[in-house]
């Protein structure tokens, strides 16, 4: 299908290859994923084509999923032009189905150029979908249905320009303090975002004063969107750092809200994560045991961890030592579990994030 394409792609631009010259710097859409059927803001960086230094006159050429300007080549539409933003950027504002004509289910990619008035100038050919980092990326609703619980894009994307993050409210949990609910936030009237930045070092709050800004767009069936430039949104100073994004979604009275599986916070990292590994040792314990806990590898924003173990009638907690590369913990189980004999323990790990870690029950080996 992808060679199908990009040869129908080669065939519709041979007849202007004469004029074209220059890649398109940078393509990004505000918001970032959208729906065919809703307003979009294409954004064009033409620094190094044939139209680099113009300030009028830049005009969409596009033939899919269809052609609105056909047999216009010459003498581009004003229906075309492009809005001058600043520098070499411009600006194509529309609304898919209505452009191009055609119902929402027949748009499954766009491609087209940039040209001036009389075609006399343009750029290369863009293929967002074919040719990344210039990636055009219409919202599908199947992305974020069934079990999924969050979606951002881009997945690769800077503090000056637009992200947008997805929620399926359906798969939220809240009530985490006592009984965990999975999908109270899908009762909501409305949704807010409740943010901050590096571990909450920087926050946007949801209350009376931010109700607009903290607002999520719906998109139906419980499917919620927040759109946002991060400079913008937290009013990040100048050379900020930024290494994750912290969320909790809730209505504007917080009478319903949505965290993670783990009762979390939600959070977006800037940078891969390593992938930790946790190890219990011995593998088969008793409760004449120490029980040896390490994690390896652990994420850039977990600086300490903590246990809690219970059995029958004890309850035993502390905290791991050591740092990210690995953090171990040593449970006396002869001293915290003396006379008792139960059948299994119960192991609840978090890091000081709040997150959930692990929870999980060990048997314990039947001592003869």
């Amino acid at each position: 299908m992808k060679k199908i394409i990009c040869a129908f792609l080669i065939i519709w631009t041979l007849p202007f290859a004469a004029f074209a010259a220059g890649r398109i710097a940078e393509i990004w859409t505000q918001p970032a994923v959208y729906k065919a059927d809703e307003p979009v803001s294409w954004f064009f960086d033409v620094t190094g084509t044939d139209l680099e230094g113009l300030t009028t006159g830049v005009y969409m050429w596009t033939w899919f999923p269809s052609e609105p300007d056909k047999d216009h080549w010459a003498n581009s539409s004003e229906f075309a032009a492009l809005t001058y933003v600043e520098g070499n950027i411009w600006r194509f504002d529309l609304t898919p189905t209505e452009y191009y004509g055609v119902e929402a289910s027949s748009i499954t990619a766009f491609y087209g150029l940039l040209k001036n008035k009389d075609g006399s100038k343009s750029t290369d050919a863009f293929a967002p979908d074919q040719d990344p980092p210039n990636d055009i990326r219409m919202y599908s609703l199947s992305t974020i249905q069934g079990s999924a619980l969050i979606d951002y894009y881009p997945k690769v994307f800077t503090t000056d320009r637009p992200l947008s993050v997805l929620i399926n409210a359906h798969n939220t949990w809240s009530g985490c303090e006592t009984t965990a609910v999975q999908g109270d936030l899908a009762n909501a009237s409305n949704v807010h975002m409740h943010g901050g930045v590096n571990l909450w070092d920087i926050v946007v709050e949801n209350n009376a004063a931010n109700l607009d800004k903290t607002e999520l767009a719906s998109l139906g069936d419980g499917v919620y969107r927040m759109d946002l430039i991060l400079d913008d949104y937290f009013a990040l100073p100048d050379g900020y750092d930024l290494k994750n994004i912290n969320m909790v979604f809730a209505d504007d009275t917080w009478s319903h809200m949505g965290k993670d599986q783990s009762c979390a916070d939600f959070m977006i990292s800037m940078t891969e994560e390593p992938i930790a590994e946790l190890k219990f040792f011995p593998q088969k314990i008793s409760r004449k045991d120490i029980l040896v806990i390490s994690r390896k590898n652990n994420e850039s924003y977990v600086t300490s961890l903590t246990y809690t173990i219970t059995a029958e009638t004890a309850v035993l907690t502390g905290s791991f030592e050591g740092d990210a590369e690995e953090f171990k913990a040593y449970i006396d189980l002869v001293t915290g579990l003396k006379g008792l004999n139960p059948a299994k323990i119960n192991v609840v790990i978090k890091d000081n994030t709040g997150r959930v870690i692990t929870d999980t029950d060990i048997p314990l080996v039947v001592l003869q």
